[in-house]
């Protein structure tokens, strides 16, 4: 894989896994993307902690607006697996399609509820989901 083919890939993959991150179903995600990024060495202990250390980066990083800091650290993370062990794009394709497919699932079963309240009045009807109050 050459330095382009290697951008254009690592790119739009940094922003899956920080999607991921981010989101509840990390837990599901984070042993595997453990042991790719560990490679050949197999110390998934270590390597855990390392991505532990990087998702509370990423965090801290959207609560300062520094979203693409956090990018910017996944990217680089993927480069310098990738350079190492060229094997680990197939595990890697294989779980950003899991992570799309997780995805997909979790909009299919979100409910999003809209309301708008005129003359003071409140309107609270709400399982779960998302709600978007506006007030005239």
């Amino acid at each position: 894989m050459n330095e382009l083919e290697l951008a254009q890939f690592a790119m739009p993959a940094a922003s899956t896994l920080l999607t991921a991150m981010v989101s509840d179903s990390w837990q599901a995600f984070k042993t595997r993307f453990s042991r790719i990024v560990a490679g050949r060495s197999g110390d998934t202990r270590a390597t855990e902690g390392s991505i532990d250390e990087l998702r509370q980066r990423i965090v801290d990083y959207q609560m300062q607006g520094q979203v693409e800091q956090g990018q910017n650290e996944v990217f680089a993370l993927l480069c310098a697996v990738l350079a190492r062990n060229p094997e680990s794009l197939a595990p890697l394709r294989e779980l950003l399609a899991d992570i799309h497919k997780n995805g997909s699932e979790d909009s299919a079963r979100r409910v999003s509820q809209n309301t708008t309240v005129k003359d003071n009045g409140v309107s609270f009807q709400q399982v779960s989901g998302t709600q978007h109050y506006h007030a005239n």
